[in-house]
């Protein structure tokens, strides 16, 4: 099997020759990993070995990151940004209703400081800002899924309504859900029909095969309720879902978090496959209790702690692949990931040494008929 036709059959619930390995990372691409820019050295960020590493033993995955929040507009939102220190900037835009404005840490893995929503009166500021249809160039994403056909896979990421609420102020986000829901409800009816328009300008322009969600992990405890993740998360997934499917495009969905109880619910969205299924104690998902509960219904991703990765030993990573290994690939529809695209730069030489043992191991251990 070529990686890509691994990768679908996992998606698709079924048993591929190997079981496939994702470790967040591409050396194919300008964009190699996921959180580092793409002008930092491999060598003096520590990744040279991995990134080899991964043309050997992962599966690989050409992820194109599709914006769709309410800045999306072809309209001249006219921002502009600000130096405030030597890893602070200000972001500002202008809409119709006045002034917007956020402050970021420009550094990997940095955060923000202040959202551009922290107000009634700056949501409806972003309500405002009038709608144009964005539809960027698709060619360099298309020629190079064709060139790389053979050893890596299209994959285009997309937001889903409740993750274009990230444009508000977490903590007031989660009192919103009491205070102002119609406000957030609103926000989530216009950035679904934005989404729906996104999707339709990709699918038809043959965009894929694979479609990954983004946004679920803002609406699970304790940021939103159970009731919560069932209207803000569940009705609209569900349509995007359908829209991709219709185009024989397969999905996953991406939600950190404690989200065991919420297993089902996904398998109610319609999606392929759901990552990263982090384990206790930063998440609650016991891959064998999941692979029991919902795993001929969709394929399970994960769920390799980069934490646990990162402070074992050598022999723990194999270890810890195989009891992986053993508990959610049996029958197929399972691939094995890292919960978390690795960040740090540099790279500390343990945990390179261990991601390239967890790759390893992955191949190894992975191959059906199962031998653990």
């Amino acid at each position: 099997m070529t990686s890509e036709e691994r990768l679908i059959a996992a998606l698709r619930g079924e048993q591929p020759d190997l079981v496939p390995v994702f470790a967040w990372l591409n050396p194919l691409v300008p964009r190699w990993a996921t959180g580092i820019r793409p002008d930092v050295d491999p060598d003096e960020a520590g990744y040279r070995e991995v990134l080899e590493a991964c043309l050997q033993y992962a599966d690989l995955v050409q992820d194109w990151y599709f914006p769709s929040g309410f800045f999306n507009t072809v309209w001249d939102v006219q921002q502009r940004s600000e130096q405030l220190g030597p890893e602070r900037i200000r972001h500002t835009i202008q809409t119709p209703k006045g002034e917007l404005n956020s402050v970021v840490q420009d550094r990997p893995g940095g955060g923000v400081e202040k959202h551009w929503v922290t107000s009634v009166e700056e949501a409806e500021r972003v309500l405002s800002i009038p709608y144009v249809a964005s539809r960027p160039s698709l060619t360099r994403f298309l020629e190079t899924r064709e060139r790389l056909r053979d050893r890596s896979t299209g994959q285009v990421t997309v937001g889903d309504p409740v993750c274009s609420l990230s444009v508000i102020d977490p903590e007031l986000r989660s009192l919103w859900t009491r205070t102002e829901r119609d406000l957030l409800v609103e926000m989530m009816d216009v950035s679904f029909e934005r989404i729906m328009a996104y999707l339709d300008y990709l699918l038809e322009n043959d965009v894929g095969p694979i479609y990954t969600i983004n946004g679920p992990e803002y609406a699970i405890p304790p940021l939103m309720s159970p009731r919560d993740f069932e209207e803000f998360v569940v009705q609209y997934d569900q349509q995007m879902i359908a829209r991709i499917h219709d185009y024989g495009k397969l999905t996953q969905i991406h939600c950190h978090g404690r989200l065991s109880r919420f297993l089902e619910r996904f398998v109610e969205t319609g999606t392929d496959s759901l990552n990263p299924l982090e384990p206790p104690p930063l998440g609650d998902v016991v891959l064998s209790d999941a692979k029991r509960r919902v795993g001929e219904r969709m394929c399970l991703i994960g769920n390799i702690q980069y934490e646990d990765l990162s402070a074992a030993s050598v022999v723990g990573v194999r270890a810890m692949v195989s009891e992986t290994i053993a508990q959610g690939a049996p029958g197929g529809g399972f691939i094995l990931s890292l919960c978390a695209a690795p960040y740090e730069v540099p790279l500390p030489e343990k945990t390179a040494r261990n991601m390239i043992a967890m790759l390893e191991a992955g191949r190894e251990y992975g191959a059906y008929p199962l031998c653990l």
